[in-house]
């Protein structure tokens, strides 16, 4: 008895030994990842994801949309450890819209080029940019909500850009399906809502949300997601459905963002106008009607 009572001690003695060891090698990951500085952090982040894209294409199409998604997600999961400090409320929805948007729409854009290293390369190349881009932007974003920051204007800016270089990609992509026109709208809506979520709450970088940020994002997200569903009966290209979608989305969230701004002026809203009338009649006279 007295044996037993002993052997039962020496495996508890080992397995705290176990577990001790365990948890010092843990404690060396963790030391790790937070021993890197933030550029150091986004880097590995860009690289990360850019080797997912990269792969995405390499293996079978079955499980390609899938790994899309879980790429998107990791793209979440890294956006907030290279962003971690300071995270709060509403940013943990609203920093990690372009990241993960920004990646799902290039990895499943890739299923429409050929298939030839070079554009394969090329486009790996325009991702790893963009997606470092966005982690500044997101970064800028971040420090702004509880300090002003110069950059800031700058970091605006980028985002709108990215944010129609989404609309580009998942427009063409949605229109390439040749979806009902219901489906069209209905995905143009939703994509477009969430991106002028961002896109107006980087104006001001409130801490909460507000009803005219909901407001305002579906009023733009249900303009854009009306005109999709208008192209949807036109013999219109691709490209031109993508570039109209990207140019009123544009046109809608400068508006708005003047408005928001105090600063909705005559010869602004001039300026958007003529932009949203010269791409709407560059698709009208490029579009085939015979």
């Amino acid at each position: 008895m007295y044996k037993r009572l002993i052997l039962k001690r020496g495996k508890k003695k080992s397995y705290r030994r176990f577990l001790k060891g365990k948890l010092r090698n843990l404690a060396k990951y963790k030391h790790i990842l937070t021993f890197l500085e933030k550029r150091e952090r986004f880097a590995v982040t860009t690289i990360i994801l850019t080797s997912g894209v990269l792969t995405i294409q390499l293996i079978w199409q079955d499980v390609r949309f899938y790994l899309v998604l879980f790429l998107a997600f990791i793209s979440y999961l890294l956006t907030a450890w290279s962003l971690k400090e300071d995270i709060k409320s509403n940013e943990w929805i609203l920093l990690f819209i372009l990241p993960v948007f920004f990646t799902a729409s290039v990895s499943l854009f890739y299923f429409l080029l050929p298939p030839r290293w070079i554009i394969r390369l090329t486009t790996t190349t325009m991702f790893a940019l963009g997606t470092y881009a966005i982690l500044l932007v997101e970064n800028i974003y971040n420090v702004a909500v509880e300090r002003s920051i110069q950059l800031l204007r700058a970091a605006q800016s980028v985002g709108l850009l990215v944010s129609l270089a989404v609309i580009f990609l998942t427009s063409n992509i949605i229109y390439s399906l040749r979806l009902p026109f219901w489906a069209n709208m209905l995905i143009m809506t939703i994509i477009s809502f969430f991106l002028a979520m961002q896109s107006l709450w980087s104006v001001n970088l409130e801490k909460h949300f507000n009803k005219e940020l909901y407001l305002y994002s579906l009023i733009i997200a249900v303009g854009v997601g009306e005109l999709s569903m208008a192209l949807s009966f036109w013999p219109i290209e691709n490209a031109s459905f993508s570039l109209f979608l990207s140019a009123s989305y544009y046109s809608l969230v400068g508006v708005v963002q003047q408005h928001i701004l105090e600063r909705l002026f005559i010869n602004v809203i001039r300026e958007y106008i003529i932009v949203f009338i010269l791409t709407f009649i560059l698709a009208f006279v490029i579009t085939k009607w015979g």
